[in-house]
């Protein structure tokens, strides 16, 4: 039987490192998807390049290159910090892409429309673009945070001790693994469900706003 004090600590450094990683990749996320959009060709190709090795690379080997590279500096909790690094940078390129299809939802005629009217192209994203384009990106974003979620699993495998590191160290003493498992797993339906909750919200009025 797990400890619930310990299941408690890893559900903490489980959405440490969500929380973490999902800050990381929404920063990264916007350069990309404003390469990715851009009319200058090598611009294009700088972004889809980020999106091609993020995506490419498979997690767990972005997760030991990175702990491995911060084990060479003296930083505390490295295989806390690896793993919001690497998973954010994976990230990155899945949410690069809901920015860009968000934008892109956007009728390009809004942009012709705001410019006759006297808007620069900043005041055009700021007050007419991204007011219609934020809840197509954010019911994407919100789907591919589950993903996130349960994509940090794979960080105690550079010994991050989320939710399956202490599942992981039960068993090594003892416990059942099917109940230690099990009981990890309801854990991380009780966090996405609502999530996913959200994700169908945001994605129903979304396409309410576009059909307008």
């Amino acid at each position: 039987m797990l400890d619930p004090r310990y299941v408690l600590e890893g559900l903490l450094i489980t959405l440490q490192i969500w929380g973490g990683a999902l800050a990381v990749s929404l920063v990264l996320a916007i350069p990309v998807a404003m390469l990715r959009r851009s009319g200058n060709p090598v611009a294009q190709a700088i972004g889809a390049f980020w999106a091609w090795i993020a995506r490419g690379i498979p997690p767990i080997a972005w997760l030991i290159i990175i702990y491995f590279g911060l084990s060479l500096g003296i930083i505390s909790e490295v295989p806390v910090l690896a793993a919001i690094v690497g998973l954010g940078i994976i990230n990155s390129a899945y949410i690069g892409d809901s920015i860009r299809a968000g934008l892109d939802s956007v009728p390009h005629g809004q942009w012709e429309g705001a410019a006759s009217v006297g808007l620069s192209r900043w005041d055009t994203l700021i007050r007419v673009v991204l007011p219609q384009a934020v809840p197509v990106m954010l019911a994407s974003i919100a789907a591919y945070s589950i993903t996130l979620l349960k994509n940090t699993a794979i960080a105690s495998i550079i010994g991050a001790n989320e939710l399956v590191f202490y599942a992981y160290n039960a068993v090594q003493v003892g416990a059942d693994p099917v109940l230690s498992f099990l009981t990890i797993g309801a854990v991380y339906l009780l966090v996405t469900v609502p999530i996913g909750i959200l994700a169908r919200h945001l994605g129903t009025r979304s396409t309410v706003k576009v059909a307008h």
